[in-house]
């Protein structure tokens, strides 16, 4: 995540002032996610009326705990955002969540989440499938950890945990790591 973590401090000042919300790491995680969600479709999907449907576009709920309980608003289209329009509309339907102010539609349709985690700090959790959709992965706190390097020194990096729980009814740990892999790659080449 180092080179990630490198580029949103560099954007976010410019951000803020251009877009009047805050760059988090999310929106690039989303973005990589729904770069992911293209090559292993199985993982962007639902259950409806006992059987399992994909899609093509990624309607992305996005994990946002309330005062009032946990709420998954959706980004429908997500795939179709770069990272500016992900963070404006994940900013919206978390102040609209927070505000309680979400409709129906704002709840309803989403292929697949996306769960921040690492906002509390947390650096591994177990996510639990949103119903009836069959995937979920979080995206844990960005902390920094000495690692050794391919000529055996040691520097500091930024890294991160992801974490995906999946319905292994829908598909299994082949295709669960593959989806893994792709973000890892994504993520990484990110900066």
């Amino acid at each position: 995540m180092t080179a990630l973590v490198a580029r949103r401090e560099r954007e976010k000042e410019r951000f803020k002032a251009q877009e009047g919300i805050d760059l988090t790491l999310l929106p690039y995680f989303t973005e990589a996610v729904c770069e992911a969600l293209r090559e292993f479709p199985v993982l962007n999907a639902r259950w409806e009326d006992g059987e399992l449907r994909r899609y093509h576009a990624q309607h992305i709920s996005v994990a946002v705990a309330t005062e009032h309980g946990l709420v998954t608003p959706v980004v429908h289209d997500a795939g179709d955002l770069n990272v500016t329009g992900l963070a404006k509309r994940i900013a919206d339907v978390v102040q609209r969540a927070h505000g309680r102010k979400l409709k129906v539609e704002d709840i309803e349709g989403g292929t697949f989440t996306v769960n921040n985690t690492g906002s509390f700090g947390s650096i591994a959790s177990k996510p639990i499938v949103n119903v009836p959709q069959v995937g979920i992965v979080t995206m844990e706190r960005a902390v920094k950890r000495p690692i050794v390097m391919e000529n055996d020194a040691i520097a500091v990096r930024w890294m991160m945990n992801v974490c995906l729980s999946f319905d292994h009814r829908a598909l299994d740990g082949l295709e669960a790591g593959g989806f893994l892999a792709s973000l890892k790659a994504k993520l990484e080449a990110a900066g």
